[in-house]
């Protein structure tokens, strides 16, 4: 928000002190400007139930409301039936998830005292929650019907910082480094499927990756004296899983880092694959890789699907956008070595027909191509721009309680 939107304003912070070095940032990009008290969230309620009347906590805005209202629901009645009329709160709710219904019945309270609106961090999310709100508001039980579920508003804002002193990468380069970013899981991301794909095309071409052959070793070595860098598989987050022996040379986890570490890191790849093991990503969840690789200028290997479920990264300066006919790893070699004959002449069903010969399919792969792997810093800056515009709008709309 620009300064004049929110004069006069204060905000109050009530959450441990930040970790990992997160504060050293929060202050770099002066997240913070109108500062109030800050103080452990357990101090939140005494701070609301204090300061009732002019000039107090109007707005409580909860970044995580699955646990938040979880925790605070009984003490939140409590703090709004100490008020009066004129000086009633609102709350705001950071979701994550269509389908964590552990806290959702506690909506209905605040929603019936036109008191609540939802803040997901991606289309999808805010799509499902205005579907289910629309399902309540048709219920034949007085209780949900009454409450007004369908006027609930539900706005997208993508966390995204304007991170300094990213890596300049030189050009021209070669794709050499790729992330999967997020808890190290097999249930959340797909690593055995990557990991089997890219055996399977090392075995077929090492020289394309940067690799000797196997020969006998129990894993790929990297050829150093090739054309481009061996490729690199960085896994970035909390968790673990098994790497195969063919891989030991190829993929790496990184974890215990600090966010300037952890920016440095990401930044310094290719590309971010997200990997997703299932649809809930695309269905009731939202995935913070997205926003994340984004904001370090590093785009995301995607379908349209992607694209269209989060919205905001439907933009060819943000992404790279395979058909969903080509495996990623099949993607990550047709742009490294700049040549997708072997996917369009294979066929992987074993039917008797080349996925080149779908016309569709090669039409995207051309496409993909064409576009390529890299995005120049005005391209980021100019799509980061209209994020932002947007998420200043719907600051707009909270500070002045818009619907």
């Amino acid at each position: 928000m620009d300064e004049e939107d929110v004069d006069g304003q204060v905000i109050h912070l009530f959450a441990q002190d930040f970790n990992l070095g997160f504060q050293e940032v929060a202050d770099e990009l002066h997240l913070w400007k109108h500062r109030g008290i800050h103080a452990d969230q357990d101090h939140m309620i005494e701070y609301l139930n204090a300061n009732t009347g002019d000039g107090g906590v109007d707005l409580l805005v909860f970044g995580t409301c699955e646990f938040d209202l979880r925790v605070w629901q009984e003490a939140l009645e409590d703090a709004w039936n100490r008020r009066d009329e004129e000086h009633k709160f609102k709350i705001v709710c950071g979701v994550h998830h269509v389908q964590d219904t552990t806290w959702q019945s506690h909506i209905t309270y605040w929603a019936r005292r036109d008191a609540i609106r939802l803040l997901p961090i991606a289309d999808h999310v805010a799509e499902g929650f205005r579907e289910k709100f629309a399902g309540l508001a048709d219920s034949p039980e007085p209780i949900l019907y009454s409450a007004g579920y369908q006027y609930i508003p539900v706005d997208v804002h993508v966390p995204i910082l304007d991170v300094r002193n990213l890596p300049s990468r030189p050009l021209p380069r070669h794709l050499s480094k790729v992330a999967i970013q997020g808890s190290i899981n097999p249930v959340r991301r797909d690593y055995h499927r990557i990991f089997r794909e890219l055996i399977a095309s090392l075995h077929e071409d090492p020289e394309a990756w940067g690799y000797h052959p196997l020969e006998g070793r129990r894993s790929f070595v990297p050829n150093n004296s090739g054309v481009a860098p061996p490729f690199e598989l960085l896994l970035v987050g909390m968790g673990s899983v098994d790497i195969p022996d063919e891989l030991a040379y190829v993929v790496s986890i990184h974890h215990d880092l600090t966010y300037k570490e952890f920016y440095a890191l990401v930044a310094n790849c290719d590309v971010v694959l997200p990997a997703f093991a299932d649809n809930g990503y695309f269905e009731a969840q939202a995935s913070s890789t997205v926003a994340l690789a984004t904001e370090l200028n590093v785009p995301l290997l995607v379908t349209d699907r992607h694209r269209k479920k989060y919205g905001y990264i439907d933009d060819v300066r943000a992404v790279i956008t395979r058909p969903a006919a080509m495996p990623e790893v099949q993607a990550l070699k047709a742009l490294r070595t700049g040549n997708a004959s072997a996917f369009l002449a294979s066929d992987p069903a074993d039917i008797g027909k080349a996925m080149g010969e779908l016309p569709a399919v090669r039409d995207d792969v051309e496409k993909m191509m064409q576009e390529g792997w890299v995005r120049g810093r005005r391209e980021w800056m100019e799509w980061r721009e209209g994020v932002w515009e947007k998420n200043r709008e719907v600051a707009r709309k909270i500070l002045t309680d818009t619907p």
